[in-house]
């Protein structure tokens, strides 16, 4: 997911990247964010907000499948925070990547160089 931080701002493209995940095995939404917690309003809202629209679409286009997640609950999964405001594009690439619903991956100030530079090669390519 993205959040725009300053949405009213038209000039202000900031925002914050982190990762809501679909877990049909342990029915829940998990929602995995490097720098906020299920206790920050502005997190749980635009989770909130997504995950409803989720569910009534696959109402509207799964509505006979045997998987039905609109009681899946919505679990906001602790994770190390980051340790800067711009580091949360690598940190949500992490949790996609190796997140498997029991262990948080752990995401350190040299994992993020690692992936910076590697997003550097594929920009100059």
């Amino acid at each position: 997911m993205f959040q725009e931080l300053a949405p009213q701002d038209p000039h202000d493209k900031c925002g914050h990247h982190y990762a809501i995940c679909l877990d049909r095995k342990n029915q829940r939404f998990e929602v995995l964010d490097s720098m906020r917690s299920e206790a920050d309003a502005d997190l749980t809202t635009h989770a909130e907000y997504f995950i409803n629209n989720l569910k009534e679409t696959w109402n509207r286009h799964y509505k006979n499948s045997r998987v039905q997640i609109n009681h899946f609950p919505i679990e906001y999964v602790a994770t190390t925070k980051q340790g800067n405001w711009h580091d949360c594009v690598f940190h949500m690439l992490e949790y996609l990547a190796k997140w498997e619903g029991r262990r948080v991956p752990v995401v350190t100030a040299a994992m993020v160089v690692e992936l910076r530079k590697i997003h550097m090669e594929l920009v100059d390519e």
